[in-house]
């Protein structure tokens, strides 16, 4: 696997190799929650609404000192497009800080990025049928790009840390991601699906209004696209679908610095009942220099940089799973 992402703003800078590998292995934790809006309980409208979240710092001398390192005012009110609905259109971070933050090194994490939970709640791992782990639930294999699809181009970010981007107008909007390089057509001039959609990565998406949230209805997703960060974090905790796999997300821009995101995963066939992410924040980039970059993946496996991987690391990967924070632990497989 060779992964190329050139990046001005980016902390890497001669980082690459490491971070393509580790974007892959996923074995960095995810500290979620931490920064975590303390706002209005968890209601889909959350980082705008009642109360300031809390500020985050990030530690001296760990990021560029030049670049913002709190967490982001809510801004101007919500901009709203020529038919009065929300213009969602801008370019997002996984984080609340509006540019690029974290660590593809172990014990990583995104500063003031995580979920908008209730408090005392938490997030629960999807309900798996206990005979569908062989078939649908293992890691990543080494090596293998995928393919920007739905949910993953959006998910998947949640160990990338890279931005989304969506351009809106009346009657449609589009969703376009870094890496994986991906654009994604959802019309929301209340159309049906398809009587016989096509089957796709990104699937068939329409769209619809409820109030101020649009709720993207996606059907048609090819079985090879796997599900990665939903509900379990990283490439090591991925798992696939079936055929009849139904993916439902809202998004909401309670203030012009933030969006809201949050998506439910149906599947009779692999799941016990469906899979609801808490809502997570994202926030507007905010340097004009924040400019999309190109990031290629090519399938031809870079075998010595996986040979210098730690044997046990690498061992646990191919032959086990991981834990709930994507740390490889041993398996059965």
């Amino acid at each position: 696997m060779t992964g190329i992402k050139r990046r001005s703003h980016d902390w890497l800078g001669g980082g690459v190799a490491l971070a393509a590998l580790c974007s892959v292995l996923a074995f960095s934790p995810n500290a979620a929650g931490q920064g975590r809006g303390q706002g209005d309980g968890g209601t889909f409208d959350g980082v705008g609404r009642g109360q300031r979240p809390a500020v985050a710092e990030v530690p001296k001398g760990f990021w560029d000192p030049g670049l913002n390192t709190h967490l982001l005012p809510p801004g101007d009110p919500t901009p709203r497009m020529s038919d009065g609905h929300v213009d969602l259109s801008g370019r997002y971070y996984p984080n609340g800080v509006g540019r690029m933050v974290g660590s593809y090194t172990p014990g990583g994490v995104d500063l003031n990025a995580g979920s908008i939970l209730p408090p005392g709640s938490k997030q629960e791992s999807p309900a798996f049928k206990p005979e569908t782990k062989d078939k649908y639930q293992f890691p990543t294999p080494y090596g293998t790009c995928a393919p920007g699809g739905t949910p993953t181009s959006i998910t998947t970010q949640a160990t990338e840390h890279g931005p989304v981007q969506l351009i809106s107008q009346p009657g449609a909007v589009w969703v376009l991601t870094e890496f994986p390089q991906a654009i994604r057509w959802i019309p929301t001039d209340g159309r049906k699906h398809s009587a016989d959609p096509d089957v796709s990565f990104a699937g068939e998406s329409v769209g619809h209004w409820e109030g101020d949230t649009l709720v993207v209805d996606t059907v048609g997703i090819d079985t090879r696209m796997r599900n990665i960060s939903v509900g379990l974090f990283g490439d090591a905790n991925s798992w696939t679908h079936s055929e009849k796999e139904h993916v439902i997300e809202r998004f909401s821009r309670p203030s012009k610095n933030f969006l809201n995101y949050q998506v439910t995963v149906e599947d009779p066939v692999v799941l016990s009942k469906p899979f609801v992410s808490p809502v997570e924040r994202w926030s507007l980039a905010q340097s004009k220099d924040d400019n999309w970059t190109e990031y290629l993946c090519t399938s031809n496996e870079d075998s010595d940089a996986w040979k210098k991987v730690d044997p046990k690391v690498r061992e646990k990967y191919e032959g086990g799973h991981a834990d709930g924070q994507g740390v490889p632990v041993g398996g059965d497989r």
